[in-house]
């Protein structure tokens, strides 16, 4: 089942430092998830270190920040990520899931 799931994170007022970053980097690049950052006008997609490090370079730190990750088991990469963040996560919770089941066709 493919899903697609949305959390808000706080962090704490260290940025997450360049070894978290790859580290989130080196797991989304090598999984098939797809996990995007997202803040006011920035939007980052994790499997683009560019635009990745550009992200926190310019985030607000004051301001929560929208994880968006989508693929199978969504809650094993989201505790992978957390894992690899620990130190700069101030708080973490789901803003919303969806489950697409295999039974059901969407056209678009």
């Amino acid at each position: 089942m493919n899903e697609i799931s949305s959390y808000y994170i706080h962090l704490k007022e260290q940025s997450p430092s360049m070894e978290e970053i790859m580290n989130i980097y080196r797991f989304v690049n090598q999984s098939t998830y797809d996990v995007y950052l997202y803040q006011d006008d920035l939007i980052a997609d994790a499997c683009n270190l560019p635009k990745l490090l550009s992200f926190f370079l310019y985030y607000r730190k004051n301001e929560r920040i929208l994880m968006i990750i989508d693929g199978e088991n969504v809650e094993y990469a989201y505790q992978k990520i957390m894992k690899y963040c620990e130190k700069p996560i101030d708080e973490c919770y789901v803003r919303n899931t969806h489950v697409a089941k295999e039974d059901v066709a969407i056209q678009v």
